[in-house]
């Protein structure tokens, strides 16, 4: 049996949310199939420290995809809009 490492950057994050399946695919690239992660500096460690902080644990799954799709959109230069 072999050791499954990931290497992540923040361009396989924005790309992944780019597609179809937005932060569901995220998540499971993140989580899935993968003994150690390996991630660039910024977008994809913030995105893995969501993913895998308790205290975002505890908060569900709906807070965590708000706020991973906030930081990416930060990343693209996108302006939350206040209702």
């Amino acid at each position: 049996m072999g050791f499954h490492k990931r290497h992540i950057s923040n361009d396989n994050v924005i790309s992944m949310f780019r597609s179809n399946s937005g932060v569901q695919m995220i998540r499971s690239w993140y989580t899935r199939g993968v003994d150690a992660l390996i991630t660039e500096s910024g977008l994809a460690s913030q995105v893995g420290s969501i993913l895998s902080d308790d205290e975002w644990r505890q908060l569900g799954t709906v807070r965590q995809d708000e706020e991973i799709i906030k930081i990416i959109q930060q990343e693209l230069g996108v302006e939350d809009i206040k209702k």
